[in-house]
């Protein structure tokens, strides 16, 4: 059971973009550091959606906010197997709970999110509602979002932006039932666990320091960002 506090209800806001969506967020914190627990019970209403878009967006940054992938990425592998089960409101244990977020890290990522929010505010609308709402499709994205914040907490570099960035898609397609993007997010997986799979598979055989020396330029050549 959730626990008693005092926190402010998050404003149900319909029909408004994501970046609307944690701004008003952050306006009712005015500028105080909060923790998960009462950031749960703030938005807990609005679903999966917008506690996992929220604790997705640090590390799905390219310049995540350091210190929190871990933490995060187990309080996401708590909140996907509820989905797994079919819970329709999510739930932390008291010890995730307790956890401080600062302002400043929330402002940070809300700031330095917002050509990500863009992209995702531009493509995303209700479509495909049906399949948004079935509770087998919502199962199989718990499966996904387990799989992701597992990669996303293990402390090596590439396992965790494009895992978490997985996660923000599917929670901004479960916050607006947009099944095309939640489709989109599907296709997405697949990708992330490979350039996750291949940083185990680097740090494990060359040690940690090839990730960030060998793989990491390798992967931005292919991409053509080098």
């Amino acid at each position: 059971m959730a626990e008693e506090t005092d926190a402010p209800q998050l404003e149900n806001l319909p029909n408004t973009h994501l970046s609307a969506e944690l701004q008003s967020f952050l306006a009712q914190l005015d500028g105080a550091d909060t923790t998960v627990g009462e950031l749960m019970d703030m938005i807990a209403d609005r679903g999966f959606g917008l506690v996992l878009l929220i604790l997705a967006l640090p590390a799905a940054l390219p310049i995540p906010a350091p210190g929190y992938a871990t933490p995060f990425g187990i309080a996401m592998i708590i909140l996907g197997s509820q989905m797994i089960i079919g819970r329709t409101t999510p739930w932390l244990p008291r010890f995730i709970r307790k956890r401080t977020i600062p302002y400043s890290m929330l402002d940070f990522s809300v700031r330095n999110g917002t050509i990500p929010l863009k992209v995702v505010e531009f493509l995303i609308r209700p479509r495909l509602g049906s399949l948004s709402r079935s509770r087998a499709f919502l199962a199989l994205l718990g499966v996904i979002v387990v799989l992701m914040a597992f990669s996303m907490s293990l402390p090596i570099p590439l396992t965790n932006t494009a895992p978490s960035f997985v996660i923000f898609v599917l929670a901004a397609g479960i916050l607006e039932e947009d099944g095309l993007t939640l489709l989109g997010g599907v296709l997405l997986a697949p990708v992330a666990a490979g350039i996750a799979g291949l940083a185990l598979y680097y740090a494990a055989t060359m040690g940690v320091d090839a990730v960030e020396e060998t793989l990491k330029p390798l992967i931005k050549q292919t991409l053509g960002l080098g």
